[in-house]
């Protein structure tokens, strides 16, 4: 029992780190093949076909393993699916919130300057930069639009159902857990966002 239990440990290990090192590859053949895109996406897609070749691998690794560690095919699926598992939780709360993260934007214009920033030549980096230079928000407007959350209207875009109901989901989770309550819009009027009122046809 001990012997099974020890052969395990050392089986999804082995499985984390193999698909870790496939993942990545995959990622940047993606990135060489197709150039800059969703990440998320992508790396979902990666995931996918990580956990498949694990299963494949790990099938054919425990079907060689001695008898006596008690390994069977069927660890090959358990161990797989945990090591994607933990590959998508290290995905997401590293490369893609480095990604996307403005805090880490801000970060890189502080390591860049040879002085002291004060506040609003941050601000302005920012504004000049992220939002103007890299066009950042075109680019969240146009991964919404993949994703299915927001439609081209004559005007520019408007939310979909689908981007409707992704909203009620992240103000209830915003509430849950204490979020800013301004970044899901729970008590913000239009007048605030927009800086007049009336809503856009």
């Amino acid at each position: 029992m001990f012997g099974r239990a020890v052969a395990l440990v050392l089986v999804y290990a082995f499985a984390t780190i193999a698909g870790g090192a496939l993942f990545v590859g995959l990622l940047r053949m993606a990135s060489a093949a197709l150039g800059p895109g969703v990440m998320f996406y992508r790396g979902v897609g990666a995931l996918v076909v990580v956990c498949l070749l694990l299963i494949v691998l790990l099938a054919e690794l425990l079907s060689r393993a001695p008898r006596r560690f008690g390994l069977d095919i069927a660890d090959s699926f358990g161990s797989a699916l945990v090591a994607t598992s933990l590959l998508f939780a290290a995905f997401v709360l590293g490369p893609v919130t480095v990604d996307r993260s403005i805090s880490v934007f801000m970060l890189s214009r502080f390591e860049a300057a040879d002085r002291p920033l004060t506040e609003q030549e941050a601000r302005d980096a920012f504004v000049r930069v992220y939002v103007n230079d890299w066009a950042q928000i075109d680019r969240r407007i146009r991964e919404q639009e993949l994703s299915g959350n927001l439609e081209r209207a004559s005007a520019g875009w408007r939310l979909t159902a689908q981007g409707g109901a992704f909203m009620k989901t992240a103000r209830a989770m915003s509430g849950v857990f204490g979020g800013d309550p301004r970044f899901v819009g729970r008590g913000e009027s239009r007048a605030q966002t927009y800086g007049e009122p009336g809503e856009a046809k």
